[in-house]
């Protein structure tokens, strides 16, 4: 289960017994926003926005950031992902596409 904070943490947490299994730090979006943050269709990612206006992803069987890219967003509010593939969309007041560059995701690519 994901929980994200006003001050831009992002919390994994175990569903079934409610304890911290990692936490993830951006810069914090502005008051008036939320920080959204989702799992990847395979449940390997975590991918969020943030204040600064770049997108984050987070292996979570290591907890270590895997990538990052700058969005044209001033905060990408919303993430969402294509069902069962490695495709997403931001959007706030302008809407981003990410097609990701197979060659070095070739590691994932034809997993379950």
């Amino acid at each position: 289960m994901l929980l994200t904070t006003m001050d831009g943490y992002i919390h994994v947490l175990d569903s079934f017994r409610g304890t911290l299994l990692s936490t993830y730090n951006v810069k914090p979006v502005s008051i008036n926003s939320a920080l959204e943050a989702s799992f990847s269709p395979e449940g390997k990612f975590v991918v969020s926005g943030s204040g600064d206006g770049r997108v984050h992803a987070w292996s979570v069987r290591s907890g270590k950031e895997v990538a990052s890219w700058v969005t044209y967003e001033t905060e990408p509010h919303v993430i969402k992902w294509a069902p069962g593939s490695l495709v997403f969309a931001t959007g706030s007041s302008e809407l981003s596409f990410w097609i990701p560059d197979l060659s070095k995701l070739a590691a994932y690519v034809g997993r379950k």
